[in-house]
C-alpha cells in the first residue's frame, strides 16, 4: 500500500522515524560484527611489545622463589622464531619506552644516547613503533637525533612544536602482508604535561589524539583491509580513545605505559586493545582472521620470555655480549648485601624508606622526599650492585635542597595524601617525615591527623630544609601542589647518593615504619 503524506507533521515525523530505525539497524549491524574469539584460522599474526625499557639482559624473576631468568633481547629474538614457525603472515610493533632502565641507553656509540637500543630493536626487525614519554628523558634534541637511527618509522602525530607543525613521522605506515594492507597509525602519551618535565619536552606540546586519529582514519580507511593504532596511554587511556574512536574503521589498539599484561586482549566498542607488560619480559601475540574490512576472529595470549636455552643470531648475540661486558665492567662492582627484600610500591615502602633517607642524610637536611614512580626495581635479598642501583634509579635526576615553611611542608604532605586516596598517582616516600590521615566521607581526599618532623608536630611557621630530585621540583604542580621553590644542587645524582650510602652501610636490612598511615575511616 502506498501513503502520500502530504502533511508536513506527518511527513517528518515519517522522517525522524526513519532515521531512528536506521539508527537502530546500524547498531544493531555494527554490534553483530564485534570480533569474537576464535581458534582460526587466521591470516595475520601481531606480535607486540611495550616499556622494554632497555631491559637488553635477561634478569631475576623476582615473582618465583627458584629466581629463574626471564627477559631480553636475546630471549625475544628466540621466541619470535619459534613463533613465526606456526603462525600467519606478522607484523612486529612496539608501544614505546625503549629508553631509561638500564644503563646500555646512556651509551653514545656515536654521541647520541639510545643508539645501542636502536641497534638492538633494528636487528629484531621491527616493523613500526611509536615515541614514549621515556624518550624524552634524553631531552627532545637528543630524541630528534636518536630516531632517524632506527629502521623502522616511530609514529608519534600527537607531538607538535610551537608552530603546530609535526616533529617526528605523522602520517600512517601502509603495510601489505600476503594480499591484506594494513594502515598503522601512531600516538604517544595522551598524560605527557604529567610525566615529562617542561625542560625536557622543550617547547613541544602535544595535540588532541582522538582528533588526528579521526582525521587520518577517514582518508587510510578506503585504502586498507585492517586499521591499527599504536599508543602509549595505558589501558585506561586506550579504553577511552577505544569509546571515541567506534565507528571510525579502527580495529586494534597495541598499548603501552601502564605496564598492563593484559594475558587476553580487551574488547571495547568493536575494538582490540593488548598490551604486554614490560621490560621485555613477555612477547604479545595476536592472531586474528581479517575479511570484510574487519576483524572476524582473534586468538591473544602473552609469551614469557624465559632465558632457559635461548639463542640468537650471531650479529645479535655478538652485539648483546658486547654491551653486557661493558655494562658489567662499569656498574657490575658489589656494594653491599641486602637482608631483607626490597619491595616499591604506590604507599610506604621499605625500598622507599631506604632511598628518601639517603636523600636526607646526603643532603643533610630535616626532610627527604623520593617520588613513588621514579624508583623502578625491586630487588630480592642478596649482593647489591651498581647496576641494582642504576636500574631502581635510571633517571639522571639530581638531588637538591631547599627551604619549605611548615605550612607548605603540610599542603606537600595533603597533597600526597589525597593522591594516595584517590589514586591519582604514586605518593611521595618520606625521611624525617611521618604523617597519618583517614579517607574524608567521599573518599575522594584525606582529612589530616598528625604531621611530625623529627618526631615533633609540624610548626606552621617554622623553616624546614627538604631534599628531593630535581624532578620533583620541576613536577611541582603534580606532587607539591605549591609553586616550584628555589633550590640548591647538592652536587651529586640521586643514583650517587644510594650508591654512596649502600657503600656505607654495608648490610641493610630496610623495613616499613609507618612513616604513612592510612588509618580507618571513622
Amino acid at each position: 500500500m502506498n501513503l502520500r503524506l502530504e502533511n508536513p507533521r506527518f511527513a517528518l515525523a515519517a522522517m525522524i522515524l526513519g532515521i531512528l530505525i536506521s539508527g537502530l539497524c546500524v547498531s544493531m549491524a555494527v554490534a553483530s560484527e564485534e570480533p569474537v574469539k576464535g581458534d582460526g584460522p587466521f591470516n595475520l599474526t601481531i606480535f607486540h611489545t611495550n616499556d622494554a625499557h632497555s631491559y637488553f639482559l635477561p634478569r631475576p624473576a623476582v615473582w618465583r622463589d627458584d629466581g629463574r631468568m626471564v627477559g631480553g633481547v636475546i630471549p625475544l629474538a628466540w621466541q619470535l622464531k619459534k613463533q613465526r614457525g606456526n603462525c600467519a603472515p606478522d607484523l612486529l610493533l612496539d608501544a614505546g619506552d625503549f629508553m631509561t632502565g638500564n644503563p646500555v641507553c646512556q651509551f653514545e656509540p656515536n654521541g647520541v644516547p639510545g643508539e645501542a637500543i636502536a641497534r638492538m630493536m633494528n636487528l629484531l626487525e621491527y616493523d613500526c613503533g611509536t615515541i614514549g614519554n621515556h624518550e624524552f628523558d634524553i631531552g627532545a634534541e637528543n630524541l630528534k637525533r636518536l630516531v632517524p637511527m632506527f629502521n623502522y618509522p616511530l609514529i608519534a602525530a600527537d607531538i607538535v612544536d610551537g608552530d603546530a607543525q609535526k616533529v617526528f613521522r605523522s602520517e600512517p605506515l601502509i603495510v601489505e602482508r600476503d594480499g591484506l594492507k594494513i594502515g598503522i597509525m601512531g600516538v604517544s602519551c595522551a598524560e605527557m604535561s604529567e610525566v615529562v618535565t617542561p625542560q625536557r619536552f622543550d617547547g613541544l606540546k602535544s595535540i588532541d589524539q582522538a582528533w588526528v586519529l579521526q582525521r587520518q582514519a577517514v582518508r587510510l580507511d578506503p585504502l586498507v583491509d585492517l586499521m591499527v593504532v599504536i599508543t602509549h596511554n595505558g589501558v585506561d587511556g586506550d579504553v577511552n580513545l577505544a569509546e571515541v574512536l567506534a565507528g571510525t574503521g579502527v580495529d586494534l589498539i597495541v598499548g603501552g605505559h601502564s605496564h598492563s599484561r593484559l594475558k587476553e586482549p580487551r574488547l571495547e566498542e568493536g575494538i582490540l586493545i593488548v598490551q604486554a607488560g614490560s621490560k621485555w619480559s613477555n612477547l604479545g601475540r595476536l592472531d586474528l582472521q581479517v575479511a570484510d574490512d574487519r576483524i572476524v576472529s582473534y586468538n591473544g595470549r602473552l609469551i614469557t620470555l624465559w632465558a632457559d636455552g635461548a639463542e640468537a643470531g650471531p650479529e645479535l648475540t655478538k652485539l648483546v655480549n658486547t654491551y653486557e661486558k661493558r655494562v658489567a665492567d662499569e656498574f657490575g662492582r658489589t656494594l653491599g648485601t641486602l637482608v631483607t627484600d626490597w619491595r616499591k610500591g604506590k604507599g610506604e615502602s621499605n625500598l622507599g624508606n631506604f632511598l628518601a633517607d639517603q636523600m636526607r642524610l646526603a643532603a643533610k637536611t630535616d626532610v627527604g622526599l623520593v617520588n613513588s614512580g621514579g624508583i623502578r626495581k625491586s630487588m630480592n635479598a642478596g649482593p647489591i650492585t651498581g647496576l641494582d642501583i642504576n636500574e631502581m634509579l635510571p633517571f639522571s635526576n639530581m638531588l637538591v635542597k631547599t627551604q619549605l615553611t611548615g605550612k607548605e611542608l603540610a599542603t606537600v604532605v595533603q597533597a600526597n595524601a589525597d593522591a594516595q586516596v584517590g589514586g591519582k598517582h604514586g605518593i611521595l616516600q618520606v625521611s624525617g617525615l611521618s604523617y597519618r590521615f583517614r579517607d574524608n566521607a567521599a573518599g575522594d581526599a584525606a582529612v589530616m591527623e598528625e604531621i611530625l618532623v623529627q618526631g615533633q608536630p609540624l610548626k606552621p611557621e617554622h623553616v624546614y630544609t627538604v631534599a628531593m630530585p630535581d624532578y620533583v621540583v620541576m613536577m611541582a604542580h603534580v606532587y607539591l601542589n605549591i609553586d616550584a621553590p628555589a633550590t640548591e644542587d647538592v652536587g651529586m645524582t640521586m643514583t650517587a647518593a644510594v650508591v654512596a650510602g649502600v657503600e656505607k652501610a654495608g648490610r641493610i636490612d630496610s623495613q616499613i615504619e609507618g612513616r604513612i598511615m592510612r588509618l580507618d575511616s571513622k
